[in-house]
């Protein structure tokens, strides 16, 4: 009979090639370093921020049956639904078992409130599937409840671990919160412009699950009442096929491509603006750096 530890330390050594940009992470770390004042809070905080997103990926990877994901197969593909969701439950409980015996309340409290955030998010999204009257405002509420909030979460915490005050708490959790918002228009941006092996995930998945993402909204916007109607109609049927192609080639005819980077570009300068209340130096640089990447990624 398997045993729960290997069957576990199974996949965790699966979903560890995943590792990506550990971006989450290291907007806590940064944020303490800027402040002049790393603990081992900061590190506790790094570690459940990186098992709540590696959790809702193993999730994502479900509700968008994404076959793989940086190039490796997903938990889905490798060992089906049931163990997917599982594994991923698993997940989140350890990350609250972490939480849990970190001295610092606040720590647990505000992440579980992420959690809860982040929740709702993804459900306001999966009810709106399809939902081609979602306004652009609407759209952005969910990104920030089921990607930034995380974000924000981590900067805001790496104020708290190195005891700061609660101007730095307010600006850094709005340099998360941009810069989870602009982070997720670009992934939904190289849902549609990527190169999937450079990506390192399935493409398209976004227009296939009916999300309605900016590049669709601001296409939309500028289609003629009947266009928009065929379009919205093709979009729904589920056998319907090149669906990415048929969307790009709009947006490249409309002039749109750019439009989503331009708007992330905007919330990334907005981040950076906040990040005049940290001192002056190398980690402030080094939370700057990671603004700027967040628009020139391509994966």
């Amino acid at each position: 009979m398997a045993t729960y530890q290997g069957v576990v330390g199974q996949i965790m050594g699966h979903v560890e090639r995943f590792a990506g940009k550990r971006m989450r992470p290291s907007v806590c770390v940064l944020t303490g370093r800027a402040m002049g004042t790393i603990t081992t809070v900061h590190y506790d905080v790094a570690v459940v921020a990186e098992m709540i997103h590696t959790a809702t990926l193993v999730h994502d990877d479900v509700l968008d049956s994404a076959d793989t994901r940086r190039t490796v197969p997903t938990v889905n593909t490798r060992w089906g639904t049931e163990v997917s969701v599982l594994f991923g439950d698993y997940l989140f409980a350890k990350a609250f078992a972490l939480c849990a015996s970190i001295e610092n309340r606040e720590v647990l409290l505000t992440m579980a409130e992420t959690a809860k955030v982040m929740c709702l998010g993804e459900l306001l999204q999966n009810v709106n599937r399809f939902n081609f009257a979602l306004t652009e405002d609407e759209y952005i509420d969910i990104l920030t409840r089921k990607t930034a909030y995380l974000f924000g979460s981590c900067a805001e915490l790496g104020v708290v671990a190195s005891g700061g005050d609660g101007d730095a708490r307010r600006a850094m959790r709005d340099y998360g919160t941009f810069l989870g918002v602009a982070f997720q228009i670009v992934d939904d941006h190289l849902d549609l412009f990527g190169d999937e092996p450079e990506v390192g995930k399935t493409l398209g998945t976004d227009l296939d699950g009916g999300k309605v993402t900016l590049p669709l909204l601001s296409l939309f916007q500028h289609l003629p009442a009947d266009q928009r109607r065929d379009l919205q109609q093709f979009l729904a049927r589920p056998d319907a096929e090149g669906k990415r192609r048929e969307v790009v080639r709009l947006l490249d005819a409309h002039g749109l491509t750019e439009t989503a980077l331009d708007r992330a570009a905007v919330l990334v300068r907005d981040a950076k603006d906040r990040l005049q209340v940290l001192p002056a130096g190398p980690w402030r640089d080094a939370l700057e750096a990671l603004a700027d990447y967040v628009v020139v990624r391509q994966r």
